[in-house]
């Protein structure tokens, strides 16, 4: 069976979401990505040399290790179910909010991780980062409760674990009263505490 090697509240907890989600059969493992070392002992480098989660192996030996080709992934296991089918539009259209959270609204948050950045640095960085999540308050989320279509997708799940990295940064999001909005609904509906229940419990596998 595949497996996903991910942490608790990096991107590799939103594959998990999405694969609990979606009901797909993984084994799974985390990772202390401090430490490079996964709960079982084994030194993640021998895993996935990038050092990064998410990374999932397949059956065959195949090591998918970025957020969007792991996400799809998982997506296409369950045809429908968090994602819309290969070769349609919607798909189009959710490729191209993936694409955003990933290129853009992830490194914007993430770079708030860079220990000692210089002054000018981390001012560099809260001009982004405001800018990101300005435009997300007035374009990207608006009034939605999910970011593609009428229900949950990767999307979701991607773009929810990046916004709660801002508790860990000093990030305030009351001030995108519509990101916050977007990041409370999401956290309260019962596929995504579940999810996160299952994570608590380190389990060896995601369903």
């Amino acid at each position: 069976m595949p497996k996903l090697y991910y942490t608790a509240t990096s991107c590799g907890a939103a594959s998990f979401i999405s694969a609990f989600t979606a009901g797909v059969a993984l084994d799974s493992e985390q990772v202390d990505i401090r430490s490079h070392v996964t709960s079982s002992g084994v030194d993640f480098y021998t895993v996935n040399p990038k050092g990064n989660v998410p990374a999932l192996v397949l059956e065959d030996g195949t090591v998918l290790n970025e957020n969007i080709a792991v996400q799809l992934w998982i997506a296409d296991q369950k045809p429908g179910t968090i994602a819309p089918a290969p070769g349609t539009p919607e798909r189009s259209v959710l490729l191209n909010a993936l694409s955003y959270v990933a290129t853009e609204v992830h490194p914007a948050v993430g770079s708030f991780f860079m220990p000692n950045a210089a002054a000018d640095v981390t001012a560099f960085f809260r001009t982004r980062v405001n800018q990101k999540l300005t435009y997300l308050n007035d374009k990207f989320i608006g009034d939605r409760q999910f970011i593609v279509g009428d229900s949950f997708t990767v999307v979701d799940s991607y773009l929810y674990i990046v916004l709660s990295w801002t508790q860990y940064v000093g990030i305030d999001l009351s001030e995108y009263p519509k990101v916050q909005a977007y990041f409370n609904g999401i956290a309260a509906l019962e596929n995504v505490k579940n999810a996160h229940a299952r994570i608590a419990e380190n389990p060896a596998t995601v369903v």
